[in-house]
């Protein structure tokens, strides 16, 4: 009984989620192809039928050009394309090897010739790389340059400055961490490989402060709210397709900074299966010492990165009444297809770092008050607990930086600062200092 229901439902169950599927993809893309049909004497020829047709997927999509002979196909991922256009009186024109650039509009004129719809014109497409769409100042970032080119920490926003109109020292100190511009602040850039929360690479565009710089990954914004210019996600190598930087003069649509535009799209899957996989060592035995006078330091952080991907067909189902001569699954070629990729990493290192953390204390009365919590949780691990090397004195202006917040919300205690303690319940919203000041020490500041 229970196997002939899900064979009732199962269409219908297929259809929701290859409809779902199906949004989510087309959402992830915003680049586009478009161009004006003529014929050998520059006239415009309408209701002519264009196909395009992914030399990746081999799937096609299909419309026919205007009044004015115009074309537009859009929300396509980043590779190449082959166009065919059919009209009665004219021969059927291929143009072959159309490459389309993420996040980009491609502009592609095609001509026919007067003849018969049977025989075909075959042309490679020029892909000069003249941009001929839009006025923006802008470089695209390609599969091959994210995998092969250098990236401290394998972050790929470091080949950002690889753009026109971008400036960058791209510099690292000492002990391997980031160098910012001048007069900006914040936590720097790829001082902790992909899993930095906040990656504020320093480069500036166009004369723009780090702040104004945006970041995209497949048309959602992970700019950080609380840094200018950092991205909250940053993708490993091996789920970037492409990356398309434009440093001025970029449209309306991408709005809210005025800095670079960094814009990534993930690798999709194709008609053939394809992988990667990896393991990169790091060790401070491999290091250079620094040779300045009174500075002698090099990086000392035991860093092993690995990790891999894999991406193709996706096989399908076959829902219903099946022959039992034929397989449960389906091909997914030419139909549907996935992609994965991981990147893990360890760091050991001697390092010692300055910086406000959790007293025991407080981490005590979280668990305490909150049994069963995600933060009650996450404070119980022993991982995220640091090996403290020293206490160091610390006041309120210290942690805040502003008199008014530091006189308002913190109190100086012994061993520590005061910022409040806990009350209510889980979705309550309580005053900044929640139940009040109760002298017990929540941050002190520690070398660990």
């Amino acid at each position: 009984m229970l196997r002939k229901s899900f064979r009732a439902y199962g269409p219908l169950a297929s259809f929701v989620i290859i409809l779902t599927c199906a949004l989510a993809g087309f959402a992830q893309f915003r680049a586009g192809v478009q161009g004006t049909v003529t014929d050998a004497a520059g006239g415009t020829v309408s209701g002519a039928t264009v196909t395009l047709t992914s030399k990746e997927t081999s799937q096609s999509q299909t419309t026919t050009t205007s009044d004015a002979g115009f074309y537009r196909f859009t929300g396509l991922a980043p590779g190449l394309y082959s166009i065919s256009v059919e009209q009665q009186g004219f021969k059927r024109r291929l143009v072959d090897d159309v490459k389309v650039d993420a996040e980009t509009i491609k502009g592609q004129d095609i001509a026919l010739e007067a003849g018969g719809i049977s025989e075909t014109v075959t042309v490679e497409a020029t892909n000069s790389g003249i941009e001929t769409e839009n006025a923006n100042v802008q470089r695209t970032i390609s599969t091959i340059e994210v995998r092969n080119l250098p990236q401290v920490g394998r972050d790929p926003y470091e080949l950002a400055r690889l753009a026109p109109g971008i400036v960058a020292p791209g510099s690292r100190s000492g002990n391997g961490n980031s160098v910012g511009l001048p007069n900006t602040t914040g936590p720097g850039g790829s001082n902790s490989s992909i899993y930095q929360s906040e990656n504020q690479v320093p480069i500036s565009a166009s004369g723009q402060r780090l702040s104004q710089n945006n970041f995209q990954v497949d048309g959602v914004s992970v700019t950080s709210l609380q840094y200018g210019g950092a991205a909250n996600i940053t993708p490993n190598q091996e789920s970037v397709k492409e990356i398309q930087i434009s440093s001025t003069s970029f449209s309306a649509e991408d709005g809210r900074n005025s800095g670079a535009q960094i814009k990534v799209v993930s690798q999709n899957g194709t008609n053939n299966f394809h992988g990667s996989a990896f393991f990169k060592y790091n060790d401070p035995g491999l290091n250079a010492f620094n040779t300045f006078p009174g500075n002698r330091q090099r990086v000392q952080n035991r860093f092993r990165q690995y990790g891999g991907s894999i991406g193709g067909p996706l096989p399908f189902p076959r829902f219903g009444e099946l022959d039992h001569s034929e397989p449960f699954f389906r091909s997914g070629k030419d139909r549907s297809f996935f992609f994965f990729s991981f990147e893990g990493a360890t760091n050991n290192t001697s390092n010692t770092y300055r910086a406000f953390i959790e007293t025991p204390q407080y981490r005590q009365q979280v668990i305490a008050a909150r049994p069963g919590g995600l933060t009650a949780r996450v404070l119980s691990d022993p991982g995220v607990q640091p090996r403290v090397a020293t206490i160091l004195p610390a006041t309120c202006l210290n942690f805040f930086g502003n008199p008014v917040d530091a006189s308002n919300l913190c109190r100086q205690v012994p061993g520590g600062l005061d910022l409040g303690s806990i009350t209510g319940a889980l979705g309550d919203v309580t005053s900044p200092t929640g139940g009040g000041f109760d002298q017990s020490r929540i941050f002190s500041s520690q070398n660990y």
